[in-house]
Parts: structure tokens; sequence; C-alpha cells
């Protein structure tokens, strides 16, 4: 490890100490899209049952549409980013 991995390391691995804290609730589900988290996303949300209904159609006639060409990952699981990307709640209010 070079001088600047080490200093960087250092930086990074340090406790923060400069006071600054930004508290955001927020709520993570899998990777993916599948009707379960379709369904968690709608309770969540309060939403009626019509409109789960609705967007669970809409997610069984996107499954049903032929796969881009451009695509390169299968039609079931990781759809997304794998990176774990937490749904903020902030923005629900």
């Amino acid at each position: 490890m070079t001088s600047i991995e080490r200093d960087l390391t250092s930086l990074v691995q340090r406790e923060y100490k400069e006071g600054f804290v930004t508290e955001i609730e927020s709520d993570t589900l899998p990777p993916g899209l599948n009707e379960d988290v379709i369904r968690t996303i709608s309770a969540r949300k309060g939403e009626p049952e019509f409109l789960l209904a609705w967007r669970l159609e809409a997610y069984r006639r996107w499954l049903a549409m032929p796969q881009p060409p451009y695509a390169r990952c299968p039609r079931t699981g990781h759809r997304h980013h794998p990176l774990h990307v937490p749904m903020l709640r902030a923005f629900d209010q």
C-alpha cells in the first residue's frame, strides 16, 4: 500500500468529529422488483386497495413485455443497480 493509499484509508476510517449530522428516516427493501416489493411500498404509503391493484396489474403487464435488446439483465431478479438504495421517507409527507 502506498503512502497516499494509507493516508486516504486513514481519512476514510477515522471517526467524524465536526458535529454536523442530518437524521433522515429511511426504509430499505431487498434489491429487485416483485409483487412483494410493490405491496410493501403501497402499504407503507397507506395507498387504497384500488391503487395497489392498478400497480400490480401494471407490473404484470410490464413482465409480459419483450425484453429490450439493449438490456443486459434477466426479466426477473435485479432490474436496477445492485447496490443498496434506501427509500427515503422524508418525501412521503
